[in-house]
């Protein structure tokens, strides 16, 4: 009858150190994760911000109001602009752009409440100047 071998206890220490090896080689990738997911709920923020920006100056233009300063109703509501782009205000593009209570807005900017560092998790829109396209910028170091 053949006698039933299993593993050494050298080789079990040596599989669980290169387990362990590998373990601490490849955590810090996915330990960031939520950094990620934050960052991406920013960049989704940036990309509504564009797209109600854009939206909403079509509708300027084809009512005409694309002076320094005016109003435009979409639906039941009544935007404020700048050169026919949405204003840096709550009554501007922080009406047109829906977040939820992660994402806090205040003078043209969207931060991300829940980042780390909130100042370095953010979206920052700026009024048009001159009748120019409104610049959205990002960051998110901090996210």
């Amino acid at each position: 009858m053949k006698k039933a071998q299993g593993f050494t206890l050298i080789e079990l220490i040596i599989v669980i150190i290169i387990l362990g090896i590998l373990a601490v080689t490849a955590a810090p990738k996915f330990i960031n994760l939520s950094g990620d997911a934050k960052s991406s709920v920013m960049q989704g923020v940036k990309g509504a911000v564009n797209s109600a920006m854009v939206g909403v100056y079509a509708k300027a233009i084809i009512n005409g109001k694309t002076a320094s300063t005016g109003t435009v109703s979409i639906g039941t509501e009544t935007y404020d602009l700048v050169f026919g782009y949405p204003e840096a205000s709550d009554d501007g593009i922080k009406g047109l752009v829906e977040v939820d209570d992660v994402i806090t807005f205040s003078n043209g900017v969207f931060t991300h409440s829940k980042a780390t560092t909130p100042a370095t998790c953010i979206v920052t829109y700026y009024n048009s100047v001159s009748g120019a396209k409104p610049t959205v910028d990002i960051e998110v170091e901090g996210c």
